[in-house]
């Protein structure tokens, strides 16, 4: 019964060890892997990061030490995202929401976060051609008074009749997506050699 276990084991082994077209023992060289790894350029050519997915596509960024996570979306060519709209083929544009919340009754000064998207909690705001993310500090989320919100296709303030309390956290820093990376952004392989000028 022992020489079966082990036979049987041996077998499994040496399958997966040819699996990936490699004998038993042989060295594996991974440089493949990291060639097929996407990354993703600005309007401009500058390499911005690594293609990401965090329930939709994007990219991780390190600002003022904070790793937040930035949404993309592929470009809009003509429409307004309805069933008629064209879309690029090949080119995206960072992706924002279009309601933030403010402690504020005139939605001035930074917004409250109220979402834990990322490694650190932010959110990305677009108001035209302008993305600008907000990244929380480094706390634990906490009751946050609500009394108005920038909301709505014209980014329009409204203050809440009776202010709210939200979990969430205080704005940290603010940073301006469009202003360091331009769209459109574009994706693809860094075999071009591209890749290796922008790390």
């Amino acid at each position: 019964m022992r020489a079966i276990v082990i036979s049987a084991l041996l077998s499994l082994n040496l399958q997966a060890s040819f699996a990936d077209g490699l004998p038993l023992g042989a060295p594996h060289d991974h440089s493949d892997q990291a060639e097929s790894q996407l990354v993703v350029f600005d309007a401009q050519g500058k390499f911005v990061g690594s293609f990401s997915d965090y329930g939709g596509p994007g990219v991780y960024l390190t600002v003022n030490g904070a790793i937040a996570f930035v949404p993309m979306e592929r470009l809009i060519v003509s429409g307004d995202g309805g069933p008629q709209t064209i879309y690029s083929g090949t080119d995206f544009r960072w992706s924002g929401t279009n309601a933030l919340d403010f402690g504020s009754s005139d939605c001035s000064g930074a917004p409250v976060i109220t979402t834990s998207i990322g490694v650190r909690p932010s959110v990305t705001a677009r108001q035209g051609a302008e993305v600008t993310l907000y990244i929380a500090g480094e706390t634990n989320s906490g009751p946050m008074r609500v009394a108005s919100t920038r909301s709505g296709p014209n980014f329009a303030c409204v203050p809440n009749a009776i202010p709210s309390i939200e979990y969430g956290w205080p704005t940290e820093t603010t940073y301006s997506v469009t202003g360091a990376y331009p769209e459109p952004l574009t994706i693809r392989y860094p075999r071009d050699g591209s890749y290796q000028r922008w790390r």
